[in-house]
């Protein structure tokens, strides 16, 4: 009976070609979805990989932006530095070099270093107060050997200060955490 049918179908070439036609139209139903999904699955993979790559893409902008942020601030804490470097020699400098007639001559000087040092120091850190204290005390004393007697205070507060200012921005630059204030 099917070659019965078969026999017929081909003998009649309009019924051949709709049987060969209904062929490839079912190959075609068939294959063309799994084409498909075979090229959807890579266009899937494809995306995913690409949002992988814009994801790395703004985590780097990230890291670039707060690294040139660290770097920002560990500069200007340096020029702070240089700063009050500068301030507390030129103070210390008019302080321990003026006597008598003189120290009536200096004092316009030495208020302006004297408002620069309180400008630039916080009173809240405790290294920081320490400076400000021992340099107010050397201000405040008119006689040249009681300021002298306090000279290795005023340069080991100094010290004290720019040291902790500097491991601050070593830890800055190394993204590590530091106590300000201390």
């Amino acid at each position: 009976m099917v070659s019965n049918i078969l026999s017929s179908i081909f003998a009649n070439p309009a019924a051949a070609a709709a049987v060969v036609a209904a062929l490839i139209a079912l190959i075609g139903g068939i294959a063309g979805p799994l084409v498909q999904l075979q090229i959807g699955k890579r266009q899937a993979a494809a995306a995913q990989l690409a949002a992988n790559a814009s994801m790395l893409a703004a985590n780097a902008s990230m890291l670039a932006a707060q690294s040139s942020g660290v770097r920002e601030i560990g500069r200007m804490r340096l020029q702070w530095m240089e700063k009050l470097r500068d301030t507390l020699s030129e103070f210390h400098s008019i302080l321990m070099c003026t006597e008598g007639e003189k120290w009536d001559g200096v004092q316009q000087d030495l208020s302006r270093l004297g408002t620069q040092l309180d400008l630039l120091l916080n009173q809240d850190d405790k290294l920081q107060k320490a400076l400000w204290d021992i340099t107010d005390a050397i201000y405040k004393c008119h006689e040249l050997e009681k300021r002298e007697a306090m000279d290795d205070d005023l340069v080991r507060a100094g010290r004290a200060v720019l040291r902790a200012e500097w491991l601050k921005v070593k830890a800055e630059m190394r993204g590590e955490t530091f106590q300000t204030g201390e």
